[in-house]
């Protein structure tokens, strides 16, 4: 028959291996739980993001196929109003109804880009490098900064919300080089192995001390949103003088 000290240290080690498996068992939960918790808030937010950009969408179709639509009427109206009638009007007024015209003209450019800033349609049309080559154009068209656009690796098919996630963070921080930096020169560059997508955008601008995080207005917290909704990182590189790099790896899985 086993002594007691036997039967003592037996049930303690018994009853210390069960404390212990609880605990862990505890443990493994509350982790389970919380990536569970994690994943859910990364999916509600992945959500959200795409109502935002069907209300974008919604907003955008509104702006480009009614209110364009109506100012390209009214200018209609007014070539022919000058033209049946510019002799009874006088130089004055004909001078007047063209410099109207004209105004109206450029209200249609400025919907159009609002319309094309809400919601990039072309990137869904013709995809994410086309849509980044003529946003570079259009950064060139509107400013002095030369854009210069570079890709390696870049499959086919990229998911939609990769796309839109990459389209999105290269506009926002190309908006900010034309407004912040002072710089003279950008180059985008996409890479992409079988599972992501890394996109740097990097300035020749005066830069700023990056630990100081949101000066010059660049927008980080919203740059870093957009890639987290994903399941993606941001980083940011800069110091003064040195200009900027943006630097954002998402993850898409197309092969």
């Amino acid at each position: 028959m086993a002594d007691t000290p036997s039967i003592l240290w037996t049930l303690f080690v018994s009853t210390s291996l069960a404390i212990t498996i609880i605990i862990v068992a505890f443990v493994a939960a509350m982790v389970l739980a919380q990536r569970g918790r994690s994943v859910l808030r990364q999916e509600q937010a992945l959500l959200v993001a795409r109502a935002h950009e069907e209300e974008r969408a919604w907003v955008a179709s509104e702006l480009h196929d009614d209110a364009l639509q109506r100012v390209a009427l009214v200018c209609a109206e007014l070539d022919a109003l000058r033209s049946d009638g510019g002799y009874r009007f006088g130089e004055v007024v004909a001078t007047r109804l063209k410099g109207i015209n004209d105004e109206l003209a450029d209200l249609a450019v400025a919907i159009r880009r609002i319309a094309a800033r809400l919601h990039p349609t072309i990137v869904d049309q013709v995809g994410l490098v086309p849509a980044l080559e003529e946003l570079a154009r259009e950064v060139e068209r509107g400013s002095e900064v030369k854009v210069q656009l570079a890709t390696e690796g870049m499959p086919g098919h990229l998911p939609a919300d990769t796309e839109r996630t990459a389209y999105r963070i290269v506009q926002e921080a190309l908006r900010n080089v034309v407004r912040h930096s002072a710089g003279r020169a950008a180059t985008v560059t996409l890479t992409s192995d079988a599972h992501h997508l890394v996109l740097a955008v990097q300035d020749d601008g005066r830069g700023f001390d990056a630990p100081s995080g949101r000066r010059g207005g660049l927008g980080l917290a919203s740059l870093r949103e957009r890639a987290l909704i994903v399941g993606g990182t941001l980083e940011v590189r800069s110091r003064p003088g040195y200009g900027t790099t943006v630097v954002a790896t998402l993850p898409h899985g197309a092969h």
